[in-house]
């Protein structure tokens, strides 16, 4: 990992470290990237779209987007990033800051460079706030499949958050209250649909999530959830057949969908999708098709402005910026 010399410097990324160390339990085998402070490549544009010009002079302002608080280096390394990302709307083969300029027709380009600037702002280098720019805005939307997954909220609400869980990872169990005041904050414009996957780590995690994936075979999916994480030290069979008496299920039902073949094809369904999708830890999280990345983005409050942002784009006819919801439920919005 490339340590800066500055102390200052140095600290701030071992704040980080310690907290994405704290946002996700170990899962596949891609690792979470490391960046150095090198320039920023730009990313790829539009097919046929002639390459960016490097940007000179000093920082402009651009409407709506706030700067104030961006010291002087800050100001050049946003300004080189913004003059060299291509807009977020593929029909808008021009830089991040012409698009803001010239008022282009594409409404995720204030929030985008509103992004690359707040992590410039919070210690990001530029590889950094690129990565999270390509993330949030890039062309990499991923196609889900929503199908007999356990869902709150409307089947076409415009934001879709999809979560992958290990019902044994203590931070899956810290995001399920973040995520349940998401979702009440900004209902009925989200729908939340959770997935499983349990981790070879944890010896109780398969025999928790067909546990959940039995309840959901009588609907009462969220009620053994809540229970399964309120109680992740107490994942033995004797403890899942009390929560299932607790919930009111059919137990003789509960015992033969717990350890039937479906449960089995629902798991290594979830997992092998969540694979293909690039899961790098639990919990994994999903929004209208882009990764949630837990090593660029923090849980508490940058997931609501996510949700929020993505709500006014929506609502501004952001295009192909916005992304389009995760894909493949029933009524649910393609991916574009």
């Amino acid at each position: 990992m490339f340590i800066p010399k500055s102390g200052a410097r140095r600290l701030a990324l071992a704040a980080l470290a310690a907290l994405a160390a704290l946002a996700a339990c170990g899962g596949a085998e891609r690792q979470d990237p490391q960046f150095a402070d090198a320039p920023a490549v730009p990313l790829p544009g539009p097919p046929g779209a002639a390459p960016l010009d490097a940007p000179g002079g000093e920082p402009e302002e651009l409407p709506g987007v706030n700067t104030a608080e961006l010291v002087r280096r800050e100001r050049h390394t946003w300004w080189q990033l913004v003059s060299q990302l291509y807009a977020p709307c593929a029909e808008q083969a021009v830089s991040l800051a012409q698009c803001v300029r010239e008022s282009r027709p594409c409404a995720a380009c204030v929030p985008a460079a509103q992004l690359v600037a707040d992590k410039i702002r919070g210690g990001a280098s530029a590889a950094e706030a690129q990565a999270a720019y390509g993330v949030r805005f890039g062309p990499n939307v991923k196609k889900i499949d929503l199908a007999d997954s356990p869902s709150r909220g409307p089947e076409r609400a415009p934001v879709q958050i999809v979560v992958w869980s290990d019902f044994e990872c203590p931070s899956c169990g810290r995001a399920v209250p973040l995520l349940d005041e998401i979702f009440e904050r900004h209902a009925p414009n989200v729908r939340l649909i959770h997935k499983v996957y349990p981790l070879r780590s944890h010896p109780h995690a398969e025999a928790a999530a067909r546990a959940a994936i039995a309840a959901h075979a009588q609907g009462r999916y969220w009620q053994m959830e809540r229970l399964l994480f309120e109680n992740q030290q107490r994942l033995e069979e004797k403890d899942l057949l009390g929560y299932a008496q607790r919930v009111g299920l059919d137990m003789a039902r509960f015992r033969a969908d717990m350890a039937g073949e479906a449960a089995a094809r629902v798991i290594a369904r979830d997992k092998a999708e969540a694979d293909r999708a690039g899961l790098s830890g639990t919990p994994f999280i999903v929004v209208n098709g882009r990764e949630f990345d837990l090593a660029l983005f923090s849980l508490q409050g940058e997931l609501d402005r996510w949700i929020a942002t993505e709500l006014a784009i929506l609502g501004g006819g952001g295009g192909a910026a916005a992304g389009g919801a995760a894909a493949g439920g029933a009524g649910a919005p393609g991916a574009r």
